[in-house]
C-alpha cells in the first residue's frame, strides 16, 4: 500500500498548490483527482468563462463593422477548451516537476490514515488535505439536461447557436453569461430573485454593471422568480413569475453551489459540517487531527484566489509552519465588459464593525483612459475610517478593474491610508488614476476633479 506524508484529495485551487508547498519542503506528496486537474475554475468556470468572453469580445467587434461570423458560440467555446487544456497541462507540469503523485479516481475515507480510491487501492497518508470544491446548485424545476436547461458544466458541451437565451440568477456567474451570449448576438433575458443584480456588491458596483448590460441589450427581470419551465420541441418556455413568457433557445442556471462533501467519509474522521455542508475549520484550516480543508469545501467565499491562498497556507501548515489564515482582504471581480471590483468593506458594513466610515466616491468622466474605453459611467469608491484616514474598502466599476484589484487588496490589507493613496504615483492614462482620484477626493484636494464639496 503506497504511503505518502500528505494526501490531498482535490487537484483544483484549493488542492493541487498545498501539494506543491508540502512537495517544496521535503514532504512526499500526492494528490487524488476524480475528474480534472484544475478543479472548476480551470476547466468550467472561471477560465473557459473569461476565455470565451475574450473570444466573444472579438466576434463582437467583427460583427459591429457589419461582417457575419458563423457559429460564434462554437468559436468561442472552441477557444475556451483550448485555454483550459493549456491550463491543466501546466498544472501537471508543475505537479510532475515537484514530485507530486497524481492519482486518478474517486476518493472515500476507510478509516483514520486510509484513503481508498477507486479503480486504483487504498492508500495511507499521515496528514490529509479535503479539496473537493462544490458542485453547481439549482431550484427545484431547473435541473439541467444538457439539452435545454444548462449549468455552468453542461453548457460546455452543447453545440447549438442559440439566438435567445435566459439567464437565471444575477450573480457574478449569471451576470458573466448574460454579457457573454449578448456579445455573441443573442437576445437575452436575466432573472434575478431580489431587487438588483449583483445584490451582494456595493449599490454603485450593480448600478454601473446593470446599466452597462443593458447597454449592450441585455433585458433584466429583478425581484422575479421562475414560475415553470415548458419545453418545446424547439426551445423552451419560460414562465416568469410575473406572468410574461419568454420563448429561449436555451435556458442557463447560475443560482448558486452546493458544497461537494457527500461520500467522502469525513465521519469517520471526526469532520464537522455547518448547516450547508461546508466544513468547519480553525483558522490554521485544521479540521480534525491531522486533517485539513481549503477552498471551496471550507466555505464563502467561493474564489479561486481565496482557494489558491488558502491551499499554499495549509500546505505551510503541514510542513510544520503553523501560519494562521486570517486575510483582511479578498477581491471580488465580475469580469463583464464593465469589470467591477470589490474589497473590503462596504460603507455600511464598516459602519456597522464600529468605524467612524466615510466615502468617497467618483464618476470615472475624469479619468483619461475611461473616457478611451467608453465606459466613463463608471465609478470608483474608497471606503476609509474619517478618524486614522485608514482604508477599509475600495470599489470601482471600469473597463480592466481586475488589473488594479491587487493594489486594492494590498492597501486594505496593510491599511494604507488616503493621504498615502493620494500621494501615490499612478500611470497615466490609465484606469489606475482612478483610485488616486478618489483619495484626492477623500482628504479634499482633488485636481483633476470638481467635487460637490470644494475644498
Amino acid at each position: 500500500m503506497p504511503r505518502f506524508d500528505l494526501l490531498v484529495i482535490g487537484g483544483g485551487f484549493g488542492g493541487y498548490p498545498a501539494a506543491v508547498v508540502a512537495a517544496q519542503r521535503g514532504l512526499k506528496t500526492a494528490v487524488v483527482e476524480a475528474r480534472l486537474l484544475g478543479g472548476e475554475c480551470a476547466n468550467y468556470a472561471c477560465i473557459p468563462v473569461k476565455a470565451m468572453l475574450s473570444k466573444a469580445s472579438e466576434i463582437a467587434a467583427v460583427l459591429s463593422r457589419g461582417f457575419s461570423v458563423d457559429k460564434r458560440f462554437r468559436e468561442a467555446l472552441e477557444y475556451a477548451l483550448k485555454v483550459s487544456q493549456r491550463v491543466r497541462s501546466g498544472i501537471e507540469t508543475v505537479l510532475e516537476g515537484y514530485g507530486v503523485a497524481v492519482i486518478r479516481g474517486r476518493a472515500k475515507i476507510r478509516a483514520p490514515g486510509v484513503v481508498h480510491v477507486e479503480g486504483y487501492g487504498d492508500v495511507e497518508y499521515e496528514k490529509l488535505v479535503i479539496a473537493t470544491g462544490t458542485d453547481p446548485g439549482y431550484p427545484p424545476g431547473l435541473e439541467p439536461d444538457g439539452k435545454l436547461v444548462h449549468d455552468n458544466r453542461t453548457i460546455l458541451s452543447y453545440d447549438g447557436e442559440p439566438s435567445k437565451v435566459v439567464v437565471v440568477g444575477g450573480g457574478p456567474a449569471g451576470v458573466e453569461y448574460a454579457d457573454l451570449f449578448a456579445r455573441l448576438g443573442a437576445e437575452v433575458h436575466l432573472v434575478e430573485v431580489l431587487d438588483r443584480i449583483l445584490p451582494f456588491m456595493d449599490v454603485d458596483l450593480s448600478r454601473a454593471v446593470a446599466r452597462y448590460l443593458r447597454s449592450i441589450g441585455v433585458k433584466l427581470h429583478t425581484k422575479t422568480t421562475i414560475g415553470r419551465l415548458e419545453k418545446l420541441a424547439n426551445g423552451v418556455e419560460v414562465v416568469l413569475s410575473s406572468g410574461d413568457r419568454i420563448k429561449a433557445d436555451i435556458v442557463v442556471v447560475a443560482t448558486g453551489r452546493r458544497p461537494a462533501t457527500s461520500g467522502l467519509g469525513l465521519d469517520v474522521l471526526g469532520v464537522k459540517l455547518d448547516e450547508k455542508g461546508y466544513i468547519i475549520v480553525d483558522e490554521y484550516l485544521r479540521a480534525a487531527k491531522d486533517v485539513y480543508a481549503s477552498g471551496d469545501v471550507a466555505g464563502p467565499p467561493l474564489l479561486a484566489h481565496k482557494a489558491y491562498s488558502q491551499a499554499v497556507t495549509v500546505g505551510l501548515n503541514v510542513s510544520g509552519e503553523e501560519r494562521k489564515w486570517s486575510p483582511k482582504a479578498i477581491p471580488l471581480v465580475v469580469y463583464t465588459g464593465l469589470e467591477a471590483v470589490q474589497v473590503g468593506y462596504t460603507l455600511d458594513e464598516a459602519r456597522r464593525r464600529g468605524y467612524n466610515a466615510q466615502e468617497a466616491r467618483i464618476r470615472l468622466g475624469a479619468i483619461s483612459m475611461a473616457v478611451i474605453k467608453g465606459a466613463e459611467y463608471g465609478v470608483a469608491k474608497i471606503v476609509y475610517d474619517a478618524s486614522s484616514g485608514r482604508v477599509l474598502g475600495l470599489h470601482l466599476a471600469a473597463h480592466g478593474a481586475s488589473e488594479v484589484a491587487g493594489e486594492a487588496a494590498l492597501a486594505v490589507e496593510r491599511g494604507v491610508t488616503v493621504e498615502e493613496l493620494a500621494d501615490l504615483i499612478h500611470p497615466h492614462p490609465s484606469i489606475s488614476e482612478a483610485i488616486a482620484l478618489a483619495a484626492e477626493v477623500a482628504v479634499g484636494r482633488p485636481v483633476n476633479y470638481l467635487a460637490k464639496n470644494k475644498p
